[in-house]
């Protein structure tokens, strides 16, 4: 355990807040599961892209904090995947941050789902926060187009943008406010690099030109390049971002196109599945800040279903949330408490797994 963290109620009062009595939230541990149950909800949204089929409509997943404690449980992938853990439709809890609840939202990888990294979204949901997923339409388990196409490249990171949308538009949540002006976006192995698009990392047309007929398709139609060098790819929304298990894709931002990215970035990476990450973290040393977390034993599938010989889940997704809930904390809501300074200024690791870097770099 990285922190005994103490739950101090204080003294009540009678317009005391309903999470008043789980103490603040920037001291429950990073490394455990917040107060909170969770809650589970799916939903399909429709809106209008510039290239390839439109409209275009995605599956939504949304967890969020839930004071219920039983309920059905949530199935994931069109019901073949049970989670006892994540109460369906349940009601939701009041916000334990003053301005709604703060958003996660998440890119899944290649023919994955949106529920593929479920322990991540619900540890989020524990803590207070809205943890959303796409499911990236076309590159599910169930239903993956072969050839992938060129267009589904733009499609990713506008599912995203979309999802954002979605979230402020959506009554589900009741009254309830989540804060969509400032998210932590984190993206798996295809996901990363729906974050490097998101984040602001810009298309290299000489790049494009060479990686488009290597791409699945074999070419990009105009349409498709003026869309990828137009920057309606970025999404402003994202204000700290994590990749785990993807490397910068060169076919697409080129040498430098990465220093587009102006959000606080932390890479993650296993030991068993590092190829290109040390050469990504080389790369962006102008960045800053900038974290790596690397995991002795760690497998592709660590940061996603957890499935891993060389691994124990448990372990792994300990880790993994603990610092995607600091890089969030300390991002998106301002957390400078102790805990999360000293696990992201590398004074505290969590475990004799972790390898971990941090560059103030120049930018």
């Amino acid at each position: 355990m990285l922190w005994l963290a103490l739950i101090l109620a204080g003294c009540q009062s009678s317009d005391q807040h309903p999470t008043d009595a789980m103490g603040e939230p920037m001291d429950w541990a990073l490394d455990e599961p917040g107060p909170f149950n969770v809650g589970f909800m799916t939903w399909e949204h429709t809106y209008e892209v510039p290239v390839g089929e439109s409209p275009r409509t995605i599956p939504i997943n949304l967890w969020y904090p839930t004071d219920a404690d039983n309920g059905p449980s949530s199935y994931y992938l069109e019901g073949l995947y049970e989670d006892p853990l994540a109460f369906s439709d349940a009601s939701p809890a009041e916000p334990a941050f003053p301005g709604g609840y703060p958003v996660h939202v998440h890119s899944h990888g290649d023919r994955g789902w949106g529920a593929t990294s479920a322990n991540m979204m619900r540890f989020f949901a524990s803590h207070g926060w809205v943890a959303i997923a796409p499911d990236h339409t076309d590159n599910t388990l169930l239903r993956s187009t072969d050839p992938r196409p060129t267009a589904h490249y733009i499609h990713r990171p506008l599912d995203v943008s979309a999802t954002l949308d979605a979230l402020d538009g959506a009554s589900m949540l009741g009254s309830h406010q989540s804060d969509t002006s400032r998210v932590l976006l984190s993206g798996h192995s295809f996901g990363a690099y729906t974050v490097w698009a998101n984040a602001g990392a810009e298309f290299d047309p000489d790049a494009m030109a060479e990686g488009c007929v290597k791409l699945d398709e074999g070419e990009c139609s105009e349409d498709e390049m003026a869309v990828f060098l137009s920057g309606e790819l970025s999404e402003p929304r994202v204000s700290a971002a994590i990749t785990m298990a993807g490397a910068i894709r060169r076919s697409f931002i080129g040498d430098t196109g990465h220093l587009g990215v102006t959000a606080p970035l932390m890479l993650m990476s296993g030991s068993e599945d590092s190829d290109g990450i040390p050469d990504s973290w080389e790369s962006l040393q102008d960045l800053s800040p900038l974290y790596w977390v690397d995991i002795d034993g760690g497998c592709h599938q660590s940061f996603a279903a957890g499935v891993c010989g060389s691994l124990d889940a448990a372990d792994g997704f300990q880790i993994i949330n603990a610092y995607a809930l600091a890089l969030g904390r300390s991002v998106v809501l301002g957390d400078s408490s102790i805990p999360t300074e000293e696990l992201l200024s590398g004074g505290q690791v969590p475990s004799p797994r972790v390898t971990y870097s941090v560059s103030s770099g120049s930018k």
